[in-house]
Parts: structure tokens; C-alpha cells; sequence
């Protein structure tokens, strides 16, 4: 079995998670192969008899139990409580009804009638057997099918995601980084990434958050990650590599779409060049435990076709902390409507300071999960200046 078969058996849908999703009319191969099945009480149920109901009775009976069990199917399976509660009481009132008022008088049938009632009820069932079975087959050679492939290329582009934003851990120029994207649905639109040059002991850390969700925010990250990687071999200052990012990005995507980013880079020494582009700060613990916010206010990338971006400064010196967040952190609410934010994760970093970074980030992601629910994909980056040995 090859891997790509192993993901559309490990994630293949319930049957209810798939009529849930699907439209009705896409639906009616599926509703005809119930409602034909469960015709079968209605001459199954004759014959048990032997066979002596009125034709009319054995085809009411039929229709109507294909009706309940419509009723209570799809009620069930898309979670359509009203459905199941008015089956019930049709289902209860069609017993009320049947049931005789005195003793029920024995119909008289002569062998030849009764013997094409009983074959009317195996006539009947056959039908009823092969009409149920061809619609089922009709409904998972067609819609089922579809829906199925696309969930397999869903759970690709997952494989594929968590190709492109592996966990980062690593040591470059006197700095040791961790970081790690988390995303909230099937395929995540965030992105965090460590470009060393091992030879130069030079690095480049960021975390980038492409506006919206699913499919195709994860492929604007794709891109965002290939072409950076590719600009950076160029060289140059944080702000001439955004402005070229923007002019590479802005054509190839749809134009409510953007990514927004916070960049550091640095080499052995104190001095890092950083710029943030319509995202968070970036939080920088210091050594005296005060926590600062550091931004160069500009625009999202890809969100103008011409922005000239920039980029500043900072010190860093042993021991100090950075740490790069995409809003899936701060922006999880509680119970009461009350957001994580910024002051939560500046009080962990001071608490955690002296922890290993790994163990940071654990406390600020399981933090904003005990307050809320996961709402957007959650990313972080901590980078720390290696104290001397």
C-alpha cells in the first residue's frame, strides 16, 4: 500500500461527516437506496403474515416505513433533530391508526390469490434488492467518489504542509532558535523558518501569516517561502528583500489575499536588522526582565503593488529573548469573551525566562489553549542570544 493510499484509508470520512457536508441533491442517489431498502418491510412484513394483507396495505406499509427510514437517516446524520422528532410522531400515529379497534377477521384466500400474494411480496423484495443496491452504487461510483478524491488531495496538501513548515530547532552564529506552526484547519496558511549560512554563521529568522484560511492560503505560503529563500541568496537589507517579496507576490495571488511578517536577521554579533510587516511586534525579553515591543509600523506584504518597505536595528546581548507570534496566539477568547493577547504571552516569557526554549514556547502555546479555543493557526518563533560558555 503506498503512503498516498494510507492517508485516504487513515482519513477517510464517517458516513455522516459525509452527508453532513454534502448538498441535498447530491444526496438523492443515497436517499433512494434508503428509502428502497427499507421498502422491503412492507411485503417482508406480509409474508411473515402469510401473505394475506390487501395489496393496498402491503404498498402503503412499504411506502411508508421507506419515508420513516428517510426521516430518521438523514436526521440523524446531518444532525437535524426537528426531522427525527416529526418522523416519531408520524411513525407513532401511523401505528395508532393500523392498530384495529376489535379482533381482526381472518381474510379468506383461495390458494391460487394467496400464492400471487406471496409472489407479489417476492417479486416485490427482489426490486426492492437490487433497486437499493444500484442506487448505493450509484451514489459511491459518483458523488462519494469525488468527495473522497478530494479529500485525499486535502490530506496531500497537509503532507505537503508539514513538508514546508517543519518544527524549527537549531544553533546558528551564537543563537539557538525553536519554532514550531500549529495549524487550525486541514492546511495552514502560517509559516516559520531559519535560514542559516553555516559558513558566514549569518541567519535569517521569520514568521509569516497569509490572510485567510484552508487550500489556498497554504499555497501564498508556498510561494512566499520559495521566493524568499530564493531573495535571499541575493543579499541585501531586510527592506530591498519585502519590497521584492511584494512585487513577486502581488500578481500571483487573489487581491483580498496578503501575508503579513516579522523578520530578524543577524550573525555573531550584537546588532540584528529586523522590519515587521503588518504583524504583531516582535516581543524582546531583556536581561533586566522587561519585556518590549519592537515594530517598523508598514503595510502587509502583497497588499499594494508598490510599497517601499524598510527595516531597523536592534541590540541584542546575551541572553536576551525574541520572540516572533502570529495572532492565532493572542487572539483566543474565553468563555466571557475575553482575548489571550500580548500581556499574557510578555508575562509568560518573564516567568519562563530561564527555561529551555522549547519548554517557553510549550507554556505560552499551552496557555492560550487552556484559555480558548483554538480559533486561527498558531505560530512562534523564539530566538535567544547563547550566553558565553
Amino acid at each position: 500500500m503506498t503512503r498516498f493510499h494510507r492517508l485516504r484509508t487513515l482519513n477517510a470520512p464517517s458516513l455522516q461527516a459525509l452527508v453532513r457536508e454534502l448538498p441535498l441533491t447530491a444526496l438523492m442517489p443515497l436517499a433512494a437506496a434508503i428509502f428502497l431498502l427499507f421498502t422491503l418491510l412492507g411485503p417482508v412484513t406480509d409474508m411473515m403474515g402469510g401473505g394475506r394483507q390487501p395489496r393496498e396495505i402491503v404498498l402503503g406499509n412499504a411506502l411508508l416505513s421507506g419515508v420513516f427510514a428517510l426521516g430518521y437517516a438523514f436526521g440523524s446524520m446531518r444532525r437535524q433533530y426537528a426531522w427525527i422528532a416529526i418522523t416519531l410522531a408520524a411513525h407513532i400515529a401511523w401505528v395508532v391508526m393500523q392498530r384495529p379497534a376489535g379482533p381482526r377477521a381472518e381474510l379468506i384466500l383461495s390458494p391460487d390469490t394467496l400464492r400471487w400474494y406471496l409472489r407479489f411480496d417476492a417479486v416485490a423484495v427482489m426490486v426492492a434488492m437490487v433497486g437499493s443496491y444500484t442506487c448505493f452504487l450509484w451514489f459511491l461510483n459518483g458523488t462519494a467518489a469525488r468527495y473522497l478524491r478530494a479529500r485525499a488531495e486535502i490530506d496531500l496538501a497537509r503532507e505537503i504542509h508539514q513538508v514546508l513548515v517543519p518544527q524549527v530547532s537549531t544553533i546558528a552564529g551564537g543563537y539557538e532558535f525553536v519554532g514550531f506552526s500549529a495549524p487550525s484547519g486541514d492546511v495552514g496558511g502560517d509559516l516559520v523558518d531559519v535560514v542559516a549560512d553555516g559558513g558566514a554563521g549569518s541567519w535569517f529568522g521569520y514568521v509569516a501569516d497569509v490572510s485567510g484560511h484552508g487550500v489556498s492560503s497554504g499555497l501564498v505560503m508556498g510561494m512566499f517561502k520559495s521566493a524568499l529563500r530564493m531573495r535571499l541568496l541575493a543579499g541585501g537589507p531586510i527592506a530591498s528583500l519585502l519590497k521584492d517579496l511584494n512585487t513577486v507576490l502581488f500578481p500571483l495571488k487573489s487581491g483580498a489575499m496578503y501575508v503579513t511578517a516579522a523578520c530578524v536577521r543577524g550573525g555573531a554579533g550584537d546588532t540584528l536588522e529586523y522590519a515587521v510587516a503588518g504583524h504583531l511586534p516582535i516581543l524582546r525579553l531583556r536581561g533586566s526582565g522587561a519585556v518590549e515591543e519592537i515594530t517598523t509600523p508598514q503595510i502587509p506584504i502583497g497588499m499594494f503593488e508598490h510599497f517601499e518597505y524598510r527595516s531597523a536595528e536592534l541590540d541584542c546581548a546575551p541572553g536576551d529573548l525574541l520572540a516572533l507570534i502570529t495572532d492565532g496566539l493572542t487572539e483566543v477568547f474565553d468563555p466571557q469573551d475575553r482575548e489571550f493577547g500580548l500581556e499574557a504571552v510578555k508575562q509568560l516569557m518573564k516567568e519562563s525566562a530561564h527555561l529551555p526554549l522549547r519548554d517557553i514556547a510549550g507554556r505560552i502555546v499551552a496557555a492560550a489553549r487552556a484559555h480558548g479555543a483554538q480559533a486561527d493557526d498558531q505560530t512562534l518563533l523564539l530566538i535567544r542570544r547563547r550566553r558565553p560558555e
